[in-house]
């Protein structure tokens, strides 16, 4: 399809992972929604989907990168995105998601179809980015790719940002950062038993602080990672204020609002 082309309004039902299962979730997702539409899906290999939604309930609102959209699912479940962009004149948001596991996101990521109706909740304020200084340290795993490239939409860009993630895959990690613009500062650590690869994390972040002792760090993904790297900079000395840490998710959890802490 034409870039910027408009889908024609799909008159089908939503597909079974994205449509309210009962009365009082549809009334629901109704009355606290908006509705949009999947325009684009790119597979960015197995584990990624580049997915851009657009609808006329998105025109015109405010969007600071670090905000969030929540995607509804059935049973008034639902799951936030970063827009790595958004484009309030045509209502249209794009984001990375990661494919990962059987759970109820990954499966709609992974079936996602263009023209597929959409309820969503947002933008809204999660993670002020275009508040954070400079020089960062960006922590974070695949489910930050999304918003690391937000950064680019800030004044400062990606301007001395050290990225530092653990992933499952190096190399389709890389592909994935490549294919949305995170290229520059970049640091990919594969996932060891026990975290041991933390420790190597820890020392980039140590060696990042020593160099220059007013870097601002952001921490987003694993929760029982950040709290691994919170800890060690509280440690070493660094002030809360000079910390933000968001939690996308954490082994046997869910329900992770994705805001800032």
């Amino acid at each position: 399809m034409r870039p910027g082309a408009r889908l024609p309004i799909v008159s089908r039902m939503p597909s079974p992972s994205t449509a309210p299962s009962g009365v009082v979730e549809s009334m629901f997702h109704r009355l606290v929604s908006r509705r949009a539409r999947v325009r684009e899906v790119e597979s960015v290999g197995d584990a990624f989907r580049l997915v851009t939604i657009e609808g006329e309930d998105l025109e015109g609102r405010r969007w600071t990168p670090g905000d969030i959209i929540q995607i509804g699912f059935a049973g008034l479940a639902g799951r936030a995105y970063t827009p790595l962009s958004f484009e309030p004149r045509t209502g249209t948001a794009t984001f990375l998601g990661f494919v990962h596991g059987q759970g109820i996101a990954s499966n709609w990521l992974a079936s996602a179809t263009m023209g597929e109706p959409l309820f969503l909740v947002g933008p809204r304020s999660a993670l002020d980015l275009a508040s954070v200084g400079r020089p960062l340290f960006f922590f974070g795993d695949e489910t930050s790719f999304s918003t690391a490239a937000a950064l680019r939409a800030t004044p400062e860009g990606i301007r001395e940002v050290a990225f530092s993630f653990e992933v499952e895959s190096t190399e389709a990690s890389r592909i994935a950062l490549e294919r949305i613009g995170v290229t520059t500062g970049v640091t990919l650590t594969a996932r060891e038993p026990e975290a041991v690869h933390l420790d190597r994390i820890e020392n980039e972040l140590m060696l990042a602080l020593l160099a220059e002792a007013r870097t601002r760090c952001v921490f987003t993904g694993k929760a029982p990672s950040i709290q691994r790297l919170y800890k060690a900079v509280r440690r070493a000395g660094i002030s809360a204020k000079q910390v933000t840490n968001v939690a996308y998710w954490a082994p046997g959890r869910k329900g992770f609002s994705g805001v800032q802490r």
